[in-house]
């Protein structure tokens, strides 16, 4: 990583230097602590939790620094053009991106036992991503945050809070697929966290609002994060419990992509609103987001348990 990754002014070299020191630190993989939550369902339940932004971080930006767009891949079959993915609504609108400033570089890779996807630093330790995601049978995950290929930070997982431990999506799951993992190493001190705010479906299909970053094989080999913006949700308006599936038929979103967050900015505070859970399919035309008030409330319940 070459030293115009990171901002030049002294504090953030001093963070910049801690966290290659933690990347560089070979740690081994231990199960961590399963904690299973109750869902609430009655109460005065916050809809709203804070976010973190260092006070050394410069004033975030709108998008990041976006890199030059390559070709979208063309498969044809015999004559016919085909989609080489599902989960994808030409025109694909992921986009490369190096910036690692605040909020763009809280997103990062988890990988446990023969799982992993994505996730994105949600509370001083705590890394937000789906339940499907974990091998909850290994118990074991660790997150890494990675630019041009290599990873500028990392910890272990030493605990992981959710209501379900879900190995296979489907539609009457996908309502519940987040995990809160709390890290071995305070990542967010440094680095920053976002917020989380309960989905209102008043917001349903506003294409101005939502944002996600994740790390994506097929477009530069996961080497760097995508960003893309500029997508609209839907609330199942059947899905009545504490969960709720959030549809999108206009976010692309693939194998791989899952765990990471769905976000908005709010009088510019980054909330997470959802989590992506599963792609489109044969038989969805749509991808699937978790959500809810029961995804604020884990996020809650970790950060009060485990803060």
């Amino acid at each position: 990583m070459s030293n115009s990754d990171f901002p030049s002014n002294a504090a953030e070299a001093d963070d910049r230097r801690v966290l290659l020191a933690m990347a560089e630190a070979v740690r081994p993989a231990t199960p961590f602590e399963p904690r299973m939550v109750k869902r609430q369902r009655s109460g005065d339940r916050p809809t709203d939790l804070p976010s973190f932004v260092p006070p050394h971080a410069p004033e975030a930006s709108e998008e990041p620094k976006l890199l030059p767009l390559s070709p979208e891949p063309r498969l044809r079959l015999g004559r016919y053009e085909v989609q080489p993915l599902a989960g994808i609504f030409p025109p694909d609108g992921r986009r490369n991106y190096t910036d690692t400033e605040f909020p763009w570089r809280c997103v990062c890779k988890v990988s446990s036992g023969s799982r992993g996807g994505c996730g994105v630093l949600i509370g001083a330790r705590h890394v937000l991503t789906a339940s499907h995601v974990i091998d909850w049978r290994a118990r074991v995950a660790s997150v890494s945050f990675i630019r041009n290929g290599t990873s500028f930070a990392s910890a272990q997982a030493i605990m992981g809070f959710r209501y379900e431990e879900i190995t296979d999506v489907e539609y009457e799951n996908a309502d519940s697929d987040y995990c809160v993992l709390v890290l071995d190493t305070r990542l967010g001190d440094t680095l920053g966290f976002l917020g989380a705010k309960t989905y209102d479906s008043g917001w349903d299909d506003d294409v101005t609002v939502w944002v996600n970053i994740a790390y994506a094989s097929d477009v530069g080999a996961g080497n760097n994060p995508t960003f893309q913006t500029n997508f609209s949700l839907d609330e199942d308006d059947f899905d009545l419990g504490g969960g709720r599936t959030l549809f999108t038929d206009t976010g692309d979103f693939v194998k791989g992509m899952s765990g990471s967050p769905v976000f908005g900015s709010f009088a510019g505070r980054r909330r997470v609103v959802g989590v992506v859970s599963a792609e489109a399919s044969g038989l969805y035309d749509y991808n699937l987001i978790a959500g809810g008030q029961d995804l604020t409330d884990l996020i809650r319940t970790a950060r009060a348990e485990a803060p």
